[in-house]
């Protein structure tokens, strides 16, 4: 006979219900897993808030160091996926923040298990929550295994393709957030409208930093081939694994919280 412990622990994440954004205990969006008092998740919040600003800012103050002088130049700043995806961390981060601080002194419910009403801020907080996820993990791999060619590295380099996935692995790990096995199609509409802008922008005759007539080698559209080819390992296979990355980390929370899932079936 197997033991309680062995027992899957999401046995119900395959529904088809899990496609969408219904969840029955929204107080998991505004705690740690395990421990920690409420004070000190509002704090984890705001400072992951202000830290991932700062940061933000700076990604655009130091843009001369790929795009040189030129304010032209500096101005792509926006159509390159690193800075799509730190945009999308911020806003995460930022929305994060809020959703807490408005729970903690306006829905005192929410905050204290009352309520299971799953609000449409807190919904769209999910949905930010899991496009974030993956695709901070997804431009850190890519960016180093196809579009590093060996240069130096910049400070934001490692904080826009390094710390930005420990900390999405660090707050999944710790958080009570849900993760669904379905939700991975958030990162893959967000992946294609990355995939849509580049070629749109290429067909309008946009260049990068160097002038050159695609955003990154990979994505060059005059070889629409190749292209499609990295994009549609990217949407089909990388993003979505990234995805399932943050799902076992919530299935291995879950699990660690046995006792407390029964008594409280999600």
């Amino acid at each position: 006979m197997d033991s309680p412990t062995a027992k899957p622990c999401t046995k119900d994440e395959f529904k088809p219900k899990n496609l969408f954004l219904d969840y029955d205990r929204p107080r998991d969006f505004i705690t740690f897993q395990h421990c920690g008092s409420a004070p000190a998740y509002l704090i984890w919040r705001l400072f992951w808030a202000v830290y991932h600003v700062v940061w933000i800012i700076l990604t655009g103050v130091y843009s001369w160091q790929w795009a040189g002088d030129d304010p032209e130049q500096q101005v792509k700043w926006f159509i390159f996926l690193t800075d799509w995806c730190y945009f999308v961390l911020t806003v995460s981060t930022l929305v994060d923040a809020a959703c807490v601080v408005y729970i903690y002194f306006c829905r005192v419910d929410i905050k204290n298990g009352i309520s299971d009403e799953m609000t449409w801020y807190l919904k769209a907080n999910w949905v930010i929550f899991n496009i974030a996820n993956s695709s901070a993990v997804v431009v850190t791999l890519t960016f180093w295994g196809l579009v590093y060619n060996g240069g130096s590295v910049t400070v934001i380099d490692i904080f826009t393709h390094g710390v930005n996935a420990i900390y999405v692995i660090v707050n999944a790990s710790v958080t009570s957030v849900p993760v669904r096995f379905y939700h991975f199609l958030h990162g893959i509409l967000f992946g294609v409208t990355y995939v849509v802008f580049t070629a749109v922008y290429y067909a309008a005759g946009g260049t990068n930093h160097q002038n050159k007539p695609y955003i990154y080698p990979v994505l060059d559209w005059t070889v629409p081939g190749t292209t499609l080819a990295y994009c549609l390992a990217v949407l089909l296979v990388a993003l979505p694994l990234g995805h399932f990355l943050f799902f076992g980390i919530y299935a291995l929370r879950r699990c660690s919280c046995r006792q407390q899932t029964t008594s409280n079936p999600v």
